[in-house]
């Protein structure tokens, strides 16, 4: 196992660094894990954006607080707040936010992976556009309960409806918290729903979730590479999403994730070390091989200040023969 595996309860289902065995691809099976981080022997791992512990917790919390919900209970505010305070601390600790994973988790309860998800993104975002401590709680916020409207329909018009009347009569949460929540589906263009709002009519924060949102539905469980979903993010610029969110986002993300084994345009062959930020397609490359065999020893490559060198492909796409 490259990457520790989360349940939807938010325990561990497999650690990194496991052998996997027919037992546990039938115990992550059974727990509707459909694809996971196999180490490459590279000794490079992927990394998440913040422990483990911290995935875990706000994991569990969510739960919690949306399944009281669920059951008819008003939301605690004060709980998603404990929630978020730990991912908004730990995450403005960081020297540097780049994003090299894309999240696995199981069908069954992927609201609150997909919820929990959302909210590290866009406050990676919000850091990234230097928002004030105050405005990355409420972009949190708006970000952890942006899918509240699902808990009673999977409608995409439907559930935004839901939310609003939800919001008003069960919290007492911030009006701009609540019109994020139900703005995340507006269109930078004016194509979207439910008011078909467009440009500065969106507020900030909902323009950011519609990024975030994106992003993490397309990526999640390698549904499309990582380098189509940023096409689509960066494609979609002007359109459905705001220019400024999606140069924020694309600053922090990379093509090529930490452990990508790949190939470059010279015919050298190595495993990503780093991305570089704010240029999500030219990492720093390990060469462990060119077109005479293995390197010994191995060196770096930093393509953001090597512009003949480009990846050619990654090694997982080539087709041998």
């Amino acid at each position: 196992m490259g990457k520790t595996i989360i349940g939807s309860n938010g325990q561990i289902l497999l650690r990194q660094g496991v052998k996997l065995t027919d037992r546990y691809i039938d115990h992550l099976r059974r727990h509707w894990i459909e694809v996971v981080y196999i180490s490459t022997g590279s000794n490079v791992a992927p990394q998440d954006v913040i422990r483990d512990q911290t995935r875990i917790k706000a994991l569990s919390e969510t739960r919690q607080v949306l399944g009281r919900v669920k059951r008819g209970a008003d939301l605690e505010i004060e709980q998603v707040n404990q929630v978020l305070v730990a991912i908004i601390d730990e995450l403005l600790l960081q020297d540097s936010l780049m994003i090299n994973l894309v999240d696995i988790r199981s069908h069954d309860e992927e609201l609150f992976h997909h919820s929990v998800n959302v909210a590290i993104l866009s406050t990676i975002v919000g850091i990234e556009l230097e928002y004030s401590q105050k405005k990355l709680r409420k972009l949190a916020v708006s970000a952890l309960l942006h899918d509240i409207g699902k808990l009673f329909s999977e409608d995409e018009r439907e559930h935004l409806k839901l939310a609003r009347r939800l919001l008003r009569e069960k919290s007492d949460l911030d009006a701009g918290v609540v019109n994020a929540i139900c703005q995340h589906h507006e269109h930078w263009d004016g194509q979207g729903y439910p008011a078909g709002l467009s440009g500065s009519e969106i507020c900030q924060d909902a323009r950011i979730l519609q990024v975030t949102n994106t992003f993490d539905n397309m990526s999640t469980n390698s549904r499309y590479p990582m380098e189509e979903v940023i096409e689509y993010l960066m494609g979609q610029s002007g359109t459905q999403f705001e220019p400024a969110s999606v140069r924020a986002f694309l600053n922090c993300v990379s093509f090529y994730p930490v452990g990508t084994m790949v190939e470059l345009n010279t015919g050298e062959r190595g495993v990503v070390l780093r991305s570089n930020r704010g240029f999500p397609t030219r990492p720093v490359v390990r060469v462990e091989q060119n077109q005479f065999g293995k390197v010994e020893p191995c060196y770096e490559v930093d393509l953001a200040v090597h512009p003949t060198y480009f990846v050619k492909n990654r090694l997982d796409e080539v087709t041998e023969g």
